[in-house]
């Protein structure tokens, strides 16, 4: 193999594994992921292993680098350690395309072995983008559906009880005004402890940059949902019977809602009241944290108190409250697992 292609399988396995060592870092130190941290490790091994070291040496000539000098742009500008994470994942695998048709030249079986690292560092980046994910914290799932107190003026009482998570559920409003709803509760939440998640609408959610979407029965399915969302996007499913949780388990979703458990008193046409018996069955099945939902109140609670659920998720009884901020309070504080 001549020496300029050997300068070119030094650059490239240089950039692979100098891409992975800073990732690997990241999840050693930063996120404390020992599972992902190792496998990146073992992947970046692999790759080191699959040329000889000293020919490699021997070709580089740094000095004479001309593109040393080039920088784009964005090459000394990161917004956040995902940022780098993501750079550096997109470095390792351009670098592995390159090794990858550099080895078909005298090795093939190395050209397939970079092939298959590269579909490999494919993988772990998707992996690591659900380890990014948010996750719905325990205790009050609060639903804001024409709140008498305002939108705006709940999700910031939300944010400041440090209540999980809100969704935004506009069944009356035009696109045009539920996505301008969205923006405004993005602003409020956005950095804080409060998920924003959006009611049915996976296009709401993306466009107004929520944690979340939740879906019904008679919506899009998880898998579509997750396909257009993809894996930064926290994903929750209704479920009505204990059929339908579970097929949920194999979805790809990252909560369960259950109800209603009580006579709900937002719709006109609800489903079936299942009660908290059915609930109980519901969370013992589920492998997914379960949100009790319908009809729940602070005074209801008593009801579902050996009950293990993840989050109970309210309407009226806080929006309709004399004090919606206090009743957030008090059924946070006597909700979760």
């Amino acid at each position: 193999m001549n020496r300029e292609v050997l300068r070119l399988i030094d650059a490239n396995l240089n950039r692979v594994t100098e891409g992975l060592r800073v990732v690997e870092d990241v999840f050693r130190y930063v996120r404390d992921d020992a599972p992902i941290q190792q496998r990146l490790k073992r992947m970046r091994h692999r790759i080191s292993a699959q040329a000889d070291p000293a020919p490699l040496v021997s070709s580089r000539d740094a000095a004479g680098d001309v593109g040393f000098a080039a920088k784009g742009s964005l090459e000394n500008r990161r917004s956040s350690i995902r940022d780098v994470v993501r750079s550096n994942m997109k470095r390792a695998q351009e670098g592995l395309r390159v090794l990858e048709e550099l080895m078909k030249i005298d090795s093939p079986d190395r050209a397939a072995i970079m092939k298959e690292l590269r579909y490999e560092c494919y993988q772990l980046e998707q992996d690591m983008e659900r380890a990014y994910r948010p996750v719905l914290g325990p205790g009050l799932y609060l639903i804001l559906t024409k709140p008498r107190a305002g939108y705006e003026a709940l999700a910031k009482m939300a944010v400041a009880e440090k209540i999980p998570a809100i969704q935004l559920r506009c069944k009356d409003e035009s696109s045009k005004a539920f996505l301008r709803i969205a923006h405004a509760l993005k602003d409020i939440t956005a950095g804080t402890g409060t998920l924003f998640i959006i009611n049915d609408r996976v296009d709401i959610a993306m466009i107004s940059g929520a944690d979340g979407v939740h879906l019904g029965q008679d919506d899009i399915p998880p898998r579509e949902a997750r396909k257009l969302a993809g894996e930064k996007m926290i994903i929750g499913l209704s479920t009505h019977t204990l059929e339908q949780v579970e097929l949920a388990q194999d979805e790809p979703v990252d909560y369960i809602g259950f109800g209603p458990v009580f006579s709900p008193f937002s719709k006109t046409n609800p489903d079936p009241v299942t009660g908290v018996e059915a609930l109980g069955r519901a969370v013992a099945r589920s492998g997914l944290p379960v949100a009790a939902i319908g009809g729940i109140t602070r005074e209801r609670l008593e009801d579902l108190a050996g009950v293990p659920c993840h989050n109970v998720a309210c309407i009226h009884a806080v929006a309709d409250a004399p004090d919606p901020a206090q009743e957030m309070r008090a059924i946070h504080a006597r909700t979760g697992v």
